[in-house]
């Protein structure tokens, strides 16, 4: 999963870097929370998280951070047990991060966090040992956190005071994944190495700007397994076509049609077995939109199957993930396919743009 933070990485590399960095600490009080049933199995009580900081707001020279009323980037270290050391032992991330303003005022703002990075489970489900954890299949995992934060500044302080969920999953790489949500309070407080420089009046560089009308192609690659643990792993293929639309400074709507080739296929639907790989394959269509963050963009997309060689888990898909342009052309992407709350398999994908 390790591929799954480097567009993040990217992405902040290319914020500015005058403005001072602050060093924090956060405190959460939270639990398990148990969205399928069969998770409550896990459920021991509430408990705490801490988590280790370091970010700085961007410089605002470029358009993209003005859109977005100046955000901050860092990156984040969160380390709890969920109350069940037993069966699900220490759970950690690491991930880089962006907290949009949402309302900002002289001292109080609110803003949104998102992460998304690398998580460690040290006990998945082991068929002698640990039976009993039907979460998590793999140690090494992806991780998410999205956090709505209250903000107040005071000089070189800030304290902050949010609500969180943190989710640990392998994107079905590895059964079993139902995967872990860790849902908290925090309260925590941070100290800037330096006095912010007053912000620029207006954007100095130009930057990436998008162009009115794009077309896609991504080829991708996975891995999953499908139905019950030790099914066995398989690749995956995908190659994905799609054209948006940029609409004002934030945002591109589209669409496109999508192929998926999937070796586990043939472990879950029995009239499968035999069958050639290119007999596993799927085709659908999908629309949707984008935020778009300069050379990045995050992407939700929401697609159909128009054909499968047999009914797969919906007959619906979701498309979640970031697209990073490497140059003029080339651009990478990392995304996770799902049918609504289950994951079906991460995409690494390499794609070519043109408009």
């Amino acid at each position: 999963m390790r591929p799954a933070l480097l567009p993040i990485l990217i992405l902040a590399a290319t914020a500015c870097a005058q403005q001072p960095w602050s060093i924090g600490a956060r405190g959460h009080y939270g639990f398990l929370w148990a969205h399928r049933p069969a998770s409550w199995i896990l459920v021991e009580g509430h408990a705490g998280a801490g988590e280790v900081f370091i970010e700085r707001r961007v410089e605002g020279d470029r358009e993209w951070h003005r859109t977005y009323g100046l955000p901050r980037y860092g990156v984040l270290a969160i380390h709890t047990r969920m109350a069940n050391p037993q069966r699900i032992g220490d759970a950690m991330s690491l991930m880089p991060y962006l907290t949009f303003p949402l309302m900002h005022g002289e001292r109080l703002s609110l803003g949104l966090r998102v992460g998304w990075g690398v998580g460690y489970v040290s006990k998945p489900f082991d068929r002698r040992e640990n039976t009993r954890q039907i979460a998590i299949g793999s140690r090494i995992n992806g991780a998410m956190q999205l956090m709505p934060e209250l903000r107040y500044e005071a000089q070189r302080i800030a304290v902050q005071l949010g609500l969180s969920i943190d989710h640990w999953s392998n994107g079905s790489a590895k059964q079993p994944n139902l995967g872990l949500n860790f849902l908290s309070l925090s309260l925590g407080a941070s100290y800037a190495l330096g006095q912010a420089p007053p912000q620029r009046s207006a954007p100095e560089r130009i930057g990436f700007e998008r162009e009115r009308r794009e077309y896609h192609v991504v080829a991708a690659f996975g891995v999953s397994e499908s139905g019950r643990p030790l099914n066995g792993q398989y690749s995956v293929y995908a190659l994905s076509a799609d054209a948006s639309w940029r609409v004002g400074g934030k945002g591109a709507l589209g669409g496109g049609i999508d192929l998926f080739n999937k070796g586990d296929l043939a472990t879950v639907l029995p009239g499968l077995e035999g069958k050639s790989r290119a007999a596993l394959t799927q085709a659908g269509a999908h629309a949707g939109g984008s935020l778009l963050l300069g050379r990045g963009e995050l992407l939700f997309q929401f697609g159909g199957y128009l054909y499968s060689p047999a009914p797969d888990d919906a007959p619906v898909y979701q498309r979640t993930g970031m697209r990073y342009r490497l140059g003029k052309r080339l651009l990478a992407s990392v995304c996770l396919k799902t049918h609504f709350a289950t994951a079906d398999h991460w995409e690494f994908g390499i794609g070519y743009r043109w408009n």
